[in-house]
């Protein structure tokens, strides 16, 4: 399995390793990877701010910087990777050529570099320290959040004697082989271990990225391509899931429209007057349940009871009401020409009836005592 970043020295290794998967690298799928790429290429530069527009710097800073170079300014590729405390910005500076080249040798690896960084980044950075690290001949030197360089050891340990006579309280971490000479001047002054630079692990320090302007990293058209069917797929499920959705919306909405009718339709044939929206079915229904509710309370209640009970024994007995009250828990009826009133069955469920002759009037003149049973009464 490729590893996302290594140093660009490392790629031949991986057509090795891969074996039958790179035997043809044109035809093979790119890889894409961070690159760590040599320092010794790279130059980093420290110039004021320019008083134009920053959207004018592009264009500047390499006419500012044409007095240090070395190479005319149009062969060359210029990052602007930040800025120091007092204001001032800090270049890298690198061949074009060299760019292409690194990214010819990547391609060839059957890798797509996504950025290259400065290998002297890859060592780690801590105030007032200098850390030297190895590779393959080179002393890699970092001595600040961007400063560095990378040369070969002849140029390399006078310079970091410099920055140390500079500078009396800096204190130095070598990680290079064990049969490497290092100056008595310096080691005085070190922490020394043999361990290598890890690329894979190191931070990638993304304001020192490379690729920028007409080097920037695009994906290529195989990638583009082998990820279409998928995004293809994607929108379809994304769409037909749209669709169901609304579909199903409108199922829903036809559903809830079909019942609020049945509801309201129900409603009408139960009870008497304008018909009630959806929404207030439930309220007005509770309100109707709840007066007829009050109304057969009212009927089940005397004297209403009684009236209603003695209406079938008063229907068609050709009588004339005289009187009618209610005392002592008794409905009294006072009538005349009751004598059809006297064949009939005087008999009533759950209630006791008492029929005399009103004093004083002829025989057909009656008067019924209607009252409830003691046991429906207690009841």
């Amino acid at each position: 399995m490729t590893l996302p970043v290594d140093h660009i020295h490392n790629l031949d290794s991986y057509i090795t390793n891969e074996g039958e998967a790179f035997e043809s690298v044109a035809d093979s799928e790119l890889v894409s990877m961070d690159l760590w790429v040599p320092s010794e290429c790279v130059a980093v530069h420290t110039i004021d701010a320019p008083s134009a527009p920053r959207r004018k710097w592009e264009e500047l800073i390499p006419w500012i910087l044409e007095d240090r170079l070395l190479q005319p300014i149009e062969d060359m590729h210029f990052v602007v990777s930040g800025q120091t405390p007092e204001g001032q910005l800090q270049i890298l500076v690198v061949s074009q050529l060299e760019m292409q080249h690194w990214q010819r040798i990547a391609k060839n690896s059957g890798v797509v570099a996504k950025s290259m960084y400065p290998d002297y980044m890859a060592l780690p950075y801590e105030a007032d320290r200098i850390s030297v690290g190895w590779r393959d001949g080179v002393c890699l030197v970092r001595y600040g959040v961007m400063d560095g360089f990378a040369a070969s050891t002849d140029m390399a340990w006078p310079l970091v004697q410099s920055l140390l006579d500079d500078d009396s309280s800096l204190k130095v971490s070598l990680s290079i082989p064990s049969d490497l000479s290092v100056p008595e001047s310096i080691t005085d002054r070190a922490d020394i271990n043999d361990s290598e630079v890890d690329w894979q692990f190191s931070a990638l320090p993304s304001q020192c990225n490379l690729l920028t302007g007409e080097f920037k990293s695009a994906v290529s058209s195989a990638s583009l391509l082998k990820w279409l069917p998928t995004a293809g797929l994607g929108v379809l499920t994304i769409l037909l899931t749209a669709m169901y959705l609304q579909i199903a919306s409108a199922n829903i909405l036809g559903q809830i429209s079909l019942v609020e009718n049945r509801l309201t339709q129900n409603y009408s044939r139960l009870f008497q007057g304008k018909r009630s929206a959806a929404s207030d079915v439930k309220v007005e229904a509770e309100k109707k349940l709840s007066d007829l509710m009050s109304q057969r309370i009212s009927l089940n209640a005397e004297p209403v009871a009684s009236l209603m009970a003695v209406e079938k024994l008063m229907t068609g007995c050709g009588c004339q009401l005289k009187g009618l009250q209610y005392e002592q828990e008794a409905l009294v009826i006072q009538v005349q020409n009751g004598s059809a009133l006297k064949k009939r069955n005087l008999n009533i469920p759950g209630y006791q009836i008492a029929v005399t002759q009103i004093p004083g009037d002829d025989e057909n003149a009656i008067e019924l005592r209607l009252s409830p049973s003691k046991l429906e009464a207690a009841q």
